[in-house]
């Protein structure tokens, strides 16, 4: 009878324990996320005319502001696969010509992997990856109402610690963003006949904050 008891209270106490796990087999994350992302950039053009070709490249740097949400799956409790819906506007000066601010966006669609190394009833760290598809959109404003679009990837390589009070918490990303468009061209054939723009890419940093609800099976 004792046994029986015993047995009864250690499963139940091992229950207790497992569900307590902020992260397992099953659980479902949303996370909604803003943040900053600063890169270092590379342009590299084609400029073509009648007689010659040159080609130039240009370095400088980039920043934007971004809100991204995402939903992560379970598959282990040490494993966790999902999507990520981001979409960034970067900052950007007056021009000193057309005395007008062009104005950066940009959307990623991403696959997300997660290993959780440390899960505990409050706290879930998490180190993951991104890995998808961007769409870049410059627009000028100027009297051509010139506009630059292109396509490309995205990765980024991320520490993510999660805080939980029950199923509500908050998080923070610190993450290092790779991104490269090798497909840029705009809507004026004629600036499209002497100037082709064959890559535009940047590295650099990434900083966000966020909330989380976690949903089981």
């Amino acid at each position: 009878m004792m046994r029986k008891i015993s047995l009864t209270v250690c499963l139940a106490i091992f229950s207790m324990y497992v569900n307590a796990q902020s992260f397992k087999r099953g659980s479902l994350v949303l996370e909604l996320n803003t943040g900053l992302e600063i890169y270092n950039t590379e342009l590299k053009l084609t400029v073509k005319d009648p007689n010659s070709r040159r080609d130039t490249s240009y370095s400088d740097k980039a920043g934007n502001t971004n809100f991204g949400v995402s939903l992560e799956c379970g598959l282990h409790k040490r494993l966790g696969l999902g999507v990520r819906f981001k979409t960034n506007k970067y900052f950007t000066e007056t021009d000193s010509v057309t005395k007008r601010k062009p104005e950066v966006k940009s959307n990623d669609l991403l696959l997300l992997v997660n290993f959780h190394p440390v899960v505990r009833k409050h706290f879930d760290l998490v180190l993951g990856a991104d890995v998808g598809l961007s769409s870049f959109k410059y627009k000028a404003n100027d009297s051509l109402n010139l506009v630059l679009t292109g396509s490309g990837s995205f990765v980024s390589l991320y520490l993510n610690p999660r805080i939980y009070i029950r199923r509500f918490g908050i998080n923070f990303k610190v993450y290092a963003p790779f991104t490269n468009y090798n497909s840029l061209t705009t809507n004026n054939d004629d600036f499209n006949k002497y100037v082709a723009i064959t890559k535009w890419k940047g590295n650099g940093f990434g900083l966000s904050f966020g909330i989380q609800y976690r949903f089981f099976r």
